[in-house]
């Protein structure tokens, strides 16, 4: 019953929003841009880290993996503290951490140690997205949860942009080592900030008989959160298709684009943006879709795997037909897709949790994106290692062997949203 009633809560709030939420929101936003651009990174430099370490592509694949495993296994004591401190401290606290992740990835000796100065940018970076959920949960209407949610999504991905052209730019110019100092000494920057200009939500109502009695059921509702079967589905669809494209942003769209069209670096970067601005600009549009024209996202969600399994197949099977410029409208598909499927089912899982409880939720929500991501770059690293070398890089069967792995995965994603519709379904959910 608390599952159905807690909407009323909420919508009161709406009245008079603050407009200290647009600082928050913009330093948090912020602080997301560098947890992007630490998730892609490797891509690009993929070639400097193999030099400089003398490795090969199933140990970067593994390193790279490192971010992942370490951001994913933290996120429900971050969820927990997120509910518990408030979403400002476990940002700013967290963020230090991540700038000493910098400075070891940047002054690593082997392959060894950039793992883990990888592991520490993982979990520092770790306590800035569930956070800012709980933030947009606290200082926005519930209304515009989707809007705000593909916002800070959109936003995120500068920093992918920027983990494309300008770091090939600044890895060739400065040496990635170097490049990674700075980062380090941004993070800190944009700590004190976070520290210094943003104050966490206040509800004036929290001490009335009334709030007590809505917040009372708030362990019970927790367990209520884990039994439920759309938890679990919701977090299945995030291990599979966050697994699968960011395995192609973060570690293999450059070389794969080296390696089927003789491309230098700089240029397969270029072409590498589309997937990040694809992301950035579908994120917040098919959220306020989802908030302002589908009466049920399940619907949007279906018609977004579809396509995203259509791109994927065609990824796969026929790169060389499509061409260089097929390949980049490919891109900016998935991103744009993935995006979109982001955030419509965080917006799903926000529709159905009550937000006393929904730094938890999604804390408990976040580690299966991660851990699909984890595993599926260090599956598909060994899948590309496995093809061997054409020179100074994999061979493009490699990639077409690890991406047929990913196209078979979201197809499952497809077919799993189909049976399971009614589960995933808003309609009655007053969001």
């Amino acid at each position: 019953m608390y599952f159905r009633t807690f909407s009323m809560q909420t919508e009161a709030k709406s009245e008079a929003l603050d407009s200290h939420r647009w600082v928050v929101f913009g330093v948090i936003c912020s602080v997301y841009i560098l947890v992007y651009f630490h998730r892609v990174s490797t891509s690009v430099i993929a070639t400097d880290l193999l030099a400089a370490f003398q490795t090969n592509a199933a140990a970067l694949g593994f390193m790279s993996s490192m971010y992942f495993y370490l951001y994913a296994f933290e996120q429900p004591l971050v969820g927990y503290l997120s509910d518990r401190l408030g979403p400002r401290r476990v940002v700013v606290y967290w963020s230090l951490v991540a700038a000493l992740g910098c400075v070891v990835f940047g002054l690593a000796p082997s392959i060894t140690w950039a793992s883990l100065g990888r592991a520490l940018i993982g979990f520092g970076v770790g306590g800035v997205y569930v956070p800012g959920l709980k933030a947009i949960s606290q200082w926005f209407a519930r209304k515009d949860l989707g809007t705000m949610t593909g916002m800070l999504i959109g936003s995120g991905n500068l920093g992918a942009i920027v983990a494309t052209t300008p770091l090939a730019w600044m890895a060739a110019s400065w040496g990635w080592r170097s490049t990674f100092f700075a980062i380090g000494a941004l993070t800190v920057f944009l700590a004190c900030i976070g520290f210094f200009f943003v104050h966490d939500y206040s509800d004036k109502n929290a001490s009335s008989p009334k709030a007590r009695s809505v917040e009372k059921p708030l362990t019970a509702s927790s367990f209520q959160i884990i039994r439920s079967s759309w938890f679990w589905l919701l977090a299945a669809l995030f291990f599979g298709v966050f697994g699968g494209t960011v395995s192609l942003q973060g570690l293999w769209a450059t070389p794969f684009l080296m390696s089927l069209f003789n491309l230098d670096r700089d240029h397969a970067s270029m072409v590498n943006l589309a997937l990040p601005i694809g992301y950035m600009l579908g994120a917040p549009f098919f959220g306020r879709l989802g908030d302002r024209v589908f009466g049920d996202r399940v619907h949007l969600l279906l018609f977004l795997l579809a396509l995203l399994t259509f791109s994927w197949l065609t990824l796969t099977f026929f790169p060389r037909q499509v061409g260089i410029g097929g390949v980049m409208a490919l891109y900016g598909a998935i991103g744009a897709l993935s995006g979109g499927i982001g955030t419509t089912l965080w917006a799903t899982a926000q529709a159905k949790t009550p937000p006393s409880v929904m730094g938890l939720m999604s804390g408990l929500m976040n580690p299966f994106p991660l851990l699909g991501m984890a595993v599926m770059q260090g599956v598909t690293g060994a899948i590309v290692e496995r093809a061997g070398k054409v020179g100074d890089l994999y061979a493009p069967e490699g990639y077409g062997n690890a991406f047929s792995l990913l196209f078979l995965i979201t197809a499952a994603c497809l077919v799993l949203c189909v049976l399971f519709r009614k589960r995933l379904s808003t309609k009655n959910e007053g969001a």
